[in-house]
């Protein structure tokens, strides 16, 4: 390797570990990942060495007195091609939701737009939360084992349906970057 692509990776490694330290501090071991993602102790003993060789620098994996230590934004890179469990963290999740509305709506009319928009997609598995920002305004998160181009039209069919028009809401569709960090970030607050 180069004394270029060394300097950049050093670079590149730091930049990570310094954003990891501000991020939220939830570290898991290998026996946490075994009812996290359905995957037996021993396929874990396997592929850590690699995620481990890959991120030790970014400050995301540490191995202490034998045991390793896994950040959450980690838990993606431990996949098995054929899944024997499913969990939620191991779903194939595709599509990231997000709608908030430009008025304020109570918690029983979002669920309503939420009931509507899995009626009118019953082949899709859905997870969602309700939740309310700074200003006391509802707004939902959602994921979806679905692609983003198919749900998008029909999302924003059922939301101009109880809303009246696109300038009355704003809607996030895109595909799942990072599973393990979108279902964190679904369960930590529950409404």
């Amino acid at each position: 390797m180069s004394l270029r692509k060394e300097e950049d990776k050093k670079r590149f490694n730091s930049v990570i570990k310094s954003k990891n330290d501000n991020k939220i501090d939830v570290w898991y071991s290998l026996i946490d990942l075994v009812e996290l993602k359905g995957i037996s102790y021993r396929s874990l003993k396997y592929m850590v060495k690699d995620v481990f060789e890959k991120y030790k620098e970014q400050g995301s994996i540490y191995k202490k007195s034998g045991r390793y230590y896994i950040k959450y934004t980690l838990l993606d890179a431990f996949e098995l091609k054929q899944p024997r469990k499913t969990t939620i963290y191991s779903h194939c999740w595709k599509s990231n939701i997000s709608y908030t509305t430009k008025d304020f709506y109570d918690f029983e009319y979002h669920q309503q737009i939420v009931s509507e928009i899995k009626n009118e997609t019953a082949d899709v598995n859905y997870m969602e939360t309700i939740e309310l920002d700074k200003s006391n305004r509802y707004h939902v998160h959602m994921v979806a084992d679905y692609e983003p181009k198919y749900l998008e039209p029909i999302i924003n069919e059922v939301l101009k349906k109880y809303l009246n028009s696109t300038q009355n809401y704003r809607l996030y569709c895109k595909p799942v970057q990072n599973k393990a960090c979108t279902i964190n970030y679904l369960i930590k607050n529950p409404q």
